[in-house]
């Protein structure tokens, strides 16, 4: 398994994205922090687990890429689920950075990462932002809202 998440960076170059930041094991419960859920999400990707990124979003999720939504979990599984996971399995991604802004049941998560290897024959060097909102819900966080965006880096302009 890779030692990294995800990415979008795919969508510049192929016109879809992908995402996820960073390795935790996914439990069959979500009691976790907002921000183990996040990392976690990134394992489901690298793992191509399905059934484990279904448990980590609620059903209603909205994910927004490259200008567009999908507005359910449903909708997810059914277009880019599983070239999300083709990415994440290709291409190494490194977080730089990552925050968390936490309320009494709405969390943001705010990732910064970059991006590197091929997928599907071409090369990719990204840096990527997500940003993922979770909502606690029966004493579990549920991701409710990702957004995912991603620029392609000049190889001298790595900052």
């Amino acid at each position: 398994m890779k030692p990294v998440l995800f990415s979008l960076a795919a969508a510049a170059l192929i016109g879809f994205a992908g995402s996820a930041f960073a390795h935790d094991a996914v439990q069959p419960s979500d009691t976790r922090s907002p921000l183990e859920i996040v990392a976690a999400f990134g394992t489901a990707l690298d793992a191509g687990d399905e059934e484990a990124l279904a448990r980590l979003m609620a059903s209603d999720v909205q994910i927004a890429e490259s200008g567009h939504i999908e507005r359910s979990l449903e909708e997810y599984r059914a277009h880019h689920m599983a070239a999300d996971i083709a990415f994440a399995e290709a291409v190494a991604t490194t977080v730089l950075d990552r925050r968390v802004y936490e309320g009494d049941s709405l969390a943001t998560v705010i990732t910064e990462a970059v991006s590197r290897g091929a997928f599907r024959e071409r090369p990719v060097n990204s840096r990527l932002m997500e940003t993922m909102v979770l909502k606690l819900t029966d004493g579990d966080w549920k991701i409710v809202h990702i957004h995912w965006s991603s620029a392609s880096l000049a190889a001298d302009n790595e900052h």
